[in-house]
C-alpha cells in the first residue's frame, strides 16, 4: 500500500510527514481559534447589546418618567391641600396647569378629573363654566395653542379608568393627534389623586413621543444595527421604520419564541433571542423601560445582525489562514533546507560507497566536516575500506605464495621424473644390488618412522595439554583483568565520592567560619544593646528622682494654694480675686501630681521593661557565647574532617592509580598469554601436520618395501 512512499528518496520521504504533520496542527489551531474568537467576539456582542439596550432604555425611562413626576407631583400637592382643606380655588388649579405646560416643553397637555362633588362641592355653581361639564364636575384640561376644555367624553378611557381602579400611575399605548395638521404620537401619564385610600381624581399628563421616536431611531450598532420600542402586549410604538408603528411584533414574526417573551414581559425581565429571517440570524434583546409609581413596562428592543457582529471573527480567521500558510511555507523552507543540509553528507557516503563497491577501494573520505552519527558512519567506512584493503592484500599475499609452493611441486615434479628415469636406469644396470641397499635403508626408514611417529603423538599430547591450560589460563586472566578494572573503577569512583566530601567540608567549613563571624557581630551588637538598656535604666531612675522632687514641688504649691483659700476668705470680698487664683494654682498642683504620679508609673513599667530586657539581654549574650563555642568546635571538627577526607581521598587515589597499573599489567598478560596460546595452537597443528607426514613416510616406506620385494623376485 506504501510502496510508492518506501521507493522515495530520503528528502520527500521526510518533508511529506513534516509537511502532513504541519498542516493538520496549523489546520486545528486556526480552527480553534476561529471558533473561540467567534464565541468571544459573539459573547461580546451579546454584552455590548445587553449594555446599549440597557443604556438607551434607562433614557427612556428617565424621559418617561419625567412626566410621571410631574404628574405625580401635580396630584401628591392637590390631595395634600385637599386633606389639610386649603384646597386652591378652580382658577388656581387652572394656573397651575399653565405653569406646568409653561416649565416642560415636552409636556403637550395638562388635564384633571375630579370625583363628582370632592373638589369643592361646589360643583353646581360651576356648571357649565370653563373646564367643568354640565353638571359642574371640575375636568379642566389645557394643551399648547389650545384653550381650556372640560374632559367629560373621556371618562370611559383607559387612562382614566385604570388608575381609577388600581390606585397606581398607568401610561397609556401611543395614540396619534392631529397637531397642526399632522399625526403626533401621544401618551398619557394618568396618576391618582388620593387622600387616605379614597380617590379624589386623576392627573393626565399627555406628552408627544416624537423625541422618543428620535432616540429610538437615533440608536445604532455595529452599522445596521437598530432599535423599536414596544408595549407589554408586543405593540410597537416606536420604529426607525414608522410604517410598522402600531403593530404586533408577534403578528410581524420578529421573535422566535413567543411564549418566552410573553413570559419575560409579564415578569418584568430581559430576555435576549436569535431570531433567523431573510437576512440571516439576528440577535434580539429587550430591555424593560419601567414607570416608577407603577408596575408597566414597555421593551426597548435592540437588533443586530449576526454577521456584522461576526465580521471582526472572520477577520481574524482570515488573518489566521494567511498567517498559518505564510507559517507553514516558511517551515517547509526551513525543513527542507535542513533535511537537504543533514542529508547531503549521507548522500556523499553513499556515493563513495557505490564507487567502493566498483572496486575503486582507494577513496579518501573526508570527515573533518561531518559530525554526530554521519562521522561515526564515516569513520566505520573508512575502517570498513582499511580492512578490505588489508584482506586484498593478505589473498594476493597467499596468492603468491600459492604461486611460489605450485612452482616448488612443479620441480619436484621434475626431479621426481628424473629420480624415476635414474631409477629406471639403475634398475637395469643393478637392480638387485640397490634392492638390498634399499631394503636396509626402508628399514631404517621405517624403524625411525616408527620411533619418530611415537615422539611426535607424545608431543602431539603435550601441545594440546599446553594449549588447554593456555586457554585456562586466558580465561582466568580476562576474569582477573575484569575483576581488576571492577576494582579500579569503584576506587575512581570513591576518589571522586572523596573528593565531593572533600569539598561540601570545605564548604561547610567555610560557613561555620561564616556563622562564628554572624555570631561575634551578634554578641558585640548585644554588647552594645545591654549597655544602652544599662544607660537607660540610669536615666529612668534619674527621672524618676527628678519626678519625686516635682512631686514634693506639687505637694507644697497645694499646701500653699490651700493657706491662700483660707486667707482669701478671711479677707472677704477683697480677696474673692486673690481666692479664685488660689484655686486655680491649687488645681494646677492637683493636676502636677496627677502628672507626676502617671510619669512615676510610667517610668517604673519603664525600669522594670529595661531590667527585664537587661537580663534577656544577658541571657542572649551567653547564649551568644555558648553558640560561639559550639560554631568554633564544629569549625575544628570540619577542619580535621577536610584533613581526613584529603587522606582517604590520597589513599583513594593511590589505589585507583594502582588498580589501573595493575589492569595494564594484567591486560599485557592477557595478550601474551593469547599470543602464547596461538603459538601452542600453530605449534600442535604443525605437530599433527609432522604426524601425517610421519604416517605418509611410513606407508611410502612399506611400498618400498614391497617393490624391493617385487625386484628381488623378479
Amino acid at each position: 500500500m506504501f510502496a510508492w512512499y518506501r521507493s522515495l528518496r530520503m528528502t520527500p520521504k521526510i518533508v511529506i510527514p513534516v509537511a502532513l504533520a504541519l498542516v493538520v496542527c496549523l489546520g486545528l489551531l486556526t480552527w480553534q481559534i476561529q471558533t473561540r474568537s467567534s464565541a468571544a467576539i459573539e459573547d461580546i456582542a451579546r454584552r455590548e447589546l445587553a449594555a446599549l439596550g440597557g443604556a438607551e432604555g434607562n433614557s427612556m425611562s428617565r424621559f418617561l418618567n419625567m412626566a410621571v413626576d410631574e404628574a405625580s407631583a401635580l396630584a401628591a400637592a392637590l390631595g395634600q391641600s385637599v386633606a389639610q382643606n386649603e384646597a386652591p380655588t378652580r382658577q388656581g388649579v387652572i394656573a397651575m396647569i399653565k405653569g406646568m405646560l409653561m416649565g416642560n416643553a415636552d409636556i403637550f397637555g395638562v388635564g384633571i378629573i375630579w370625583e363628582p362633588g370632592l373638589f369643592d362641592n361646589r360643583d353646581m355653581l360651576y356648571a357649565g363654566a370653563p373646564g367643568s361639564d354640565g353638571k359642574g364636575r371640575f375636568m379642566p384640561y389645557l394643551s399648547r395653542g389650545a384653550e381650556l376644555v372640560d374632559l367629560g367624553e373621556q371618562v370611559d378611557q383607559p387612562y382614566y379608568v385604570i388608575p381609577r381602579k388600581t390606585r397606581q400611575t398607568y401610561v397609556s399605548d401611543p395614540i396619534p393627534f392631529k397637531v397642526s395638521g399632522q399625526d403626533v404620537l401621544m401618551s398619557t401619564v394618568a396618576c391618582p389623586i388620593l387622600r387616605g385610600n379614597d380617590l379624589l381624581g386623576v392627573v393626565l399628563v399627555d406628552i408627544s413621543l416624537a423625541r422618543l421616536q428620535q432616540m429610538v431611531a437615533a440608536v445604532s450598532l455595529y452599522g445596521s444595527g437598530y432599535a423599536s420600542l414596544v408595549s407589554e402586549k408586543g405593540d410597537i410604538l416606536a420604529h426607525r421604520e414608522e410604517s410598522l408603528v402600531g403593530k404586533s411584533i408577534f403578528d410581524l414574526g420578529v421573535v422566535r419564541r413567543k411564549g418566552a417573551v410573553t413570559e419575560a414581559f409579564t415578569a418584568g425581565k430581559s430576555y435576549m433571542e436569535d431570531v433567523s429571517d431573510a437576512q440571516g440570524v439576528l440577535l434580539r434583546y429587550f430591555h424593560p423601560v419601567d414607570f416608577r409609581g407603577g408596575s408597566q413596562h414597555w421593551y426597548l428592543s435592540v437588533t443586530v445582525p449576526q454577521r456584522e457582529v461576526l465580521a471582526q471573527a472572520r477577520d481574524i480567521s482570515r488573518i489566521t489562514v494567511i498567517i498559518s500558510a505564510i507559517t507553514l511555507l516558511v517551515l517547509l523552507g526551513i525543513s527542507y533546507l535542513v533535511i537537504r543540509s543533514a542529508l547531503r553528507p549521507v548522500n556523499y557516503l553513499a556515493e563513495t560507497a557505490g564507487i567502493i563497491a566498483g572496486g575503486k577501494l582507494e577513496q579518501n573520505i573526508e570527515d573533518s566536516r561531518f559530525g554526530g552519527e554521519i562521522k561515526v558512519l564515516s569513520t566505520a567506512l573508512k575502517k570498513m575500506i582499511a580492512s578490505l584493503l588489508e584482506g586484498i592484500s593478505r589473498a594476493e599475499a597467499l596468492t603468491g605464495a600459492a604461486r611460489e609452493e605450485s612452482e616448488k611441486a612443479r620441480l619436484a615434479m621434475m626431479e621426481a621424473e628424473d629420480a624415476r628415469r635414474a631409477a629406471e636406469s639403475a634398475r637395469r644396470d643393478g637392480m638387485l644390488a640397490a634392492a638390498g641397499q634399499l631394503e636396509e635403508v626402508v628399514s631404517v626408514l621405517s624403524s625411525a618412522s616408527t620411533e619418530l611417529s611415537a615422539q611426535i603423538e607424545q608431543s602431539d599430547r603435550g601441545a594440546a595439554d599446553s594449549a588447554q591450560r593456555l586457554a585456562e589460563a586466558a580465561t582466568a586472566m580476562n576474569e582477573m583483568n575484569a575483576t581488576v578494572q571492577e576494582v579500579a573503577r569503584n576506587a575512581s569512583q570513591a576518589s571522586e565520592a572523596s573528593a565531593e566530601t572533600r569539598r561540601r567540608a570545605l564548604a561547610g567549613a567555610h560557613i561555620v567560619e561564616q556563622s562564628l563571624q554572624s555570631i561575634r557581630q551578634v554578641h558585640e551588637v548585644s554588647g552594645a544593646l545591654r549597655q544602652d538598656m544599662a544607660l537607660l535604666n540610669t536615666h529612668a531612675q534619674d527621672i524618676s528622682r527628678i519626678m519625686s522632687v516635682i512631686s514634693d514641688i506639687a505637694d507644697q504649691t497645694n499646701l500653699l494654694a490651700l493657706n491662700a483659700a483660707i486667707e482669701a476668705a478671711r479677707a472677704g470680698d477683697a480677696g474673692r480675686g486673690f481666692a479664685v487664683v488660689a484655686d486655680e494654682v491649687r488645681k494646677l498642683a492637683e493636676k502636677t501630681m496627677s502628672s507626676t504620679t502617671d510619669v512615676g508609673n510610667a517610668i517604673r513599667a519603664i525600669q522594670e521593661s529595661t531590667a527585664k530586657s537587661m537580663a534577656g539581654m544577658d541571657e542572649a549574650v551567653r547564649q551568644v557565647e555558648q553558640a560561639t563555642d559550639y560554631a568554633g568546635q564544629s569549625g575544628q571538627a570540619l577542619s580535621e574532617i577536610v584533613g581526613t577526607v584529603e587522606a582517604t581521598a590520597d589513599q583513594v587515589n593511590a589505589i585507583a592509580t594502582a588498580s589501573e597499573e595493575q589492569s595494564a599489567a594484567s591486560e599485557e598478560i592477557n595478550q601474551s598469554i593469547v599470543q602464547i596460546n596461538s603459538m601452542s595452537r600453530q605449534t600442535a597443528e604443525a605437530m599433527a601436520e609432522a604426524a601425517r607426514a610421519v604416517t605418509d613416510l611410513a606407508a611410502q616406506a612399506q611400498a618400498l618395501d614391497s617393490l624391493i620385494d617385487n625386484m628381488k623376485r623378479g
